[in-house]
């Protein structure tokens, strides 16, 4: 019963174990589906699920009819031209990152998007080339095809029939791994596999992120110099970038560094205006179209190519190039690293998305007109106008490539966040910054999440304990941090005991130990029995429950014990685990708790758990978990259930307690009902110099 007081309330209940609990409210039988009743009901047909099937597959189908012409119709025709010119700007540049003709970044921006319009399930994605998957894929291309002239490929524009055939074999890598990867996303949808995403957590995210930011911008330098690197894709592989651009540093085309610096000069703080001014500004204002455009016209009129020797996109062929079947053996080749790119995409897709939908409050289920504009206009530039993007300097679109970077920058600003919020978070964000630069994109990415992985069982191997003590004679129990702690090893004491006995049985046999009212007597003045003789034992004999029934007497053992015989005192009597926090046991942990609760029930300090749920219970008791010693009426609800079962078990109510005890400390005064209620000022009881509770 529960009767409101003002601002406060009083509860009327019996002190419950989970036993007591158990049989006064019993629990209704329930049905635990096997797998074999989950793959019925997968595999089972109706109306209303293939429905349901068919709007979850193809969520055009749900949005489409409910779409607000009139209302929405404007809006997302602006938003996709401005996305789909910023779309065919990214999918140039970031073609660089892969390492493949540039053309080739205008179908990335085009064949997502249309699929996208069927199968997308989120309003404010805009699919299509993300500058850490074109690395990652960028590094697979490097690494499986021919090094010779690569940089001379990339850098002028050759047409030669062996510059021909390494593009080909870079598109063909860079085609495999770009469908093996949407099929390991597609099996995992299928299997419901988007839970991996959970062992990629924000901080690593956004520390891998950031270090990709840097290999992006690292690798950009070769176009904004102009100068002829080497590839690399081994550990260090950033730092042989580096040292090959600055020992070439005097090749410099001057022409494309002036070119590069002024177009990220403008980019910056065109961008800073947009974000400043986004509430005042209709839309925001297209930089990256306009300085394409200017940077096209103006080399195109003063023949930069010929002038100054920059490298330019060259012929864009118009239409689609046929396709092409990829090759098995690059299949094999590249499976490990399909693998990192499926699961990076799906993240940093799904956590924006989920970012958006709950930010506009939809499930992540939209519609996609404004993607399907997007589209139309990638396909213009595909079809009629890519000519016109020809004489675009690459050091352009590497300009343009890093000035999309500085939201990735300016990520460094979470270390300061997460330092301040959690120290592991802010560890896993240093370290896997260090691992990807490091180690690479993807030995970098398998690191880091080995790293957070072993971060969780860090902290469950050394998690956070402490000692409670009750508040102001309610049910509510904190942290006693103003008082001193309680420890000791149980073991330890049991030991001691059980050596002590041993004496305390040979003195006795021998007629030499008299037992009064006042404590033991000993006739002797001395007993020589070394502690080395004990000690040679067995010490599975000092690990028993301690056995005094064979003696006359009774032990106690805080009490001085003759002859000076040492054990070490301890002034608890009960110990309370709360185990809210506990989720599951296996088969080693049980085995772990039920000795430490064994060496305590053996020198006699009563221990209870708390907190935890009848499936726990369960387990223990399929486990063969209790005996003799350690049974299951030690399961209480609650920490106050347990402390009031304690106080009537020890029957405080008729205790006298030392007088010299009630001034060493502050203590609460309550009684105990027969009910489990508490009322103030009958008796003293000095509560947590009593209880220890972790």
């Amino acid at each position: 019963m529960i009767e409101p007081i003002g601002n406060q309330y009083v509860v009327a209940r019996p002190v419950y174990s989970a036993n007591a609990f158990g049989e006064e409210h019993k629990k209704k039988e329930r049905h635990h589906k096997t797998p074999l009743d989950h793959l019925k009901k997968l595999c089972s047909c109706s109306a209303q699920k293939a429905k349901k099937i068919a709007f979850s597959l193809f969520p055009i189908a749900s949005w489409l009819p409910a779409y607000r012409i009139k209302e929405w119709l404007l809006s997302d025709i602006v938003s996709g031209i401005s996305t789909g010119l910023v779309a065919v700007l990214q999918g140039l540049a970031f073609a660089l990152l892969v390492t493949i003709p540039p053309g080739y970044g205008l179908y990335a921006a085009f064949f997502p998007v249309i699929i996208y319009f069927f199968l997308g399930t989120s309003r404010h994605i805009s699919v299509g080339p993300f500058p850490v998957l074109s690395m990652m894929v960028g590094a697979v291309v490097v690494r499986l095809t021919p090094t010779d002239n690569t940089a001379d490929s990339i850098i002028a524009n050759s047409t030669g029939t062996n510059d021909s055939s390494i593009d080909e074999q870079k598109v063909m890598v860079a085609a495999t791994v770009t469908i093996l990867s949407g099929i390991i996303q597609l099996l995992m949808g299928v299997l419901r596999l988007g839970f991996v995403v959970i062992y990629l957590s924000e901080s690593l995210i956004s520390g891998f992120t950031t270090a990709a930011a840097i290999h992006v911008l690292v690798s950009q330098l070769k176009f904004m110099f102009q100068l002829t690197v080497p590839a690399h894709t081994d550990p260090f592989s950033l730092f042989k970038v580096l040292e090959s651009v600055f020992s070439q540093i005097e090749k410099t085309n001057i022409a494309d560094l002036v070119t590069s610096l002024i177009i990220l000069l403008v980019v910056f703080v065109v961008k800073e205006i947009n974000q400043r001014y986004k509430a005042k500004l209709p839309v925001p204002i297209p930089i990256e179209l306009i300085v394409t455009v200017i940077a096209a016209g103006v080399s195109y009129g003063f023949d930069f190519k010929t002038r100054f020797n920059v490298a330019v996109i060259g012929e864009m062929k118009p239409g689609f190039q046929a396709p092409i079947t990829p090759s098995r053996q690059t299949f094999q080749d590249t499976i490990g690293d399909c693998f990192g790119v499926a699961i990076v995409g799906f993240a940093v897709a799904f956590s924006v998305a989920s970012v958006y939908s709950l930010k506009y409050d939809y499930p992540i289920d939209g519609n996609q007109i404004a993607g399907l504009i997007s589209a139309i206009i990638v396909l213009i530039v595909i079809v009629a106008i890519g000519f016109l993007l020809e004489p675009l300097q690459k050091s352009v679109l590497a300009a343009l490539a890093l000035g999309n970077l500085k939201g990735m920058l300016m990520q460094f600003a979470e270390i300061r966040r997460l330092w301040r919020k959690d120290k592991y978070d802010c560890l896993i964000w240093v370290m896997t910054f260090i691992f990807a630069v490091v180690l690479g994109l993807g030995l970098g990415l398998a690191a880091s999440v080995a790293f957070q992985l072993l971060t969780i069982v860090f902290r469950t191997q050394f998690p956070k304990c402490s000692t409670l003590a009750n508040v102001g004679r309610s049910n509510i129990y904190k942290n006693r941090k103003d008082y001193s702690e309680i420890g000791f090893r149980p073991l330890r004491i049991l030991r001691k005991r059980n050596k002590a006995l041993k004496k305390i049985r040979k003195l006795q046999k021998k007629g030499l130990l008299q037992v009064t009212p006042k404590g033991f007597i000993c006739t002797v003045d001395g007993f020589k029995d070394s502690d080395e003789e004990l000690d040679n034992d067995k010490i599975e004999e000092l690990d028993q429950p301690i056995n005094t029934t064979d003696l006359p007497f009774q032990i106690d053992w805080n009490a001085n014990l003759p002859l000076n015989i040492a054990v070490p005192k301890i002034n608890l009597h009960s110990l309370i685990l709360d185990f809210s926090a506990v989720s599951f046991l296996d088969v080693s942990s049980m085995r772990g708790l039920k000795t430490i609760l064994q060496e305590f029930i053996r020198i006699q300090v009563d221990v209870y758990i708390v907190g935890t749920d009848d499936d726990f219970i369960e387990k223990l008791t399929r486990c063969e978990f209790f005996d003799d010693e350690v049974k299951d009426s030690i399961f209480f609800l609650t920490i106050h259930d347990a402390v009031l079962h304690i106080l009537m078990k020890k029957d405080y109510s008729t205790s006298k307690f030392n007088p010299s005890q009630e001034v060493e400390a502050k203590f609460d005064d309550f009684t105990i009902n027969t009910d489990g209620g508490l009322r103030n000022r009958e008796c003293q009881v000095r509560i947590f110099s009593r209880f220890m509770y972790t």
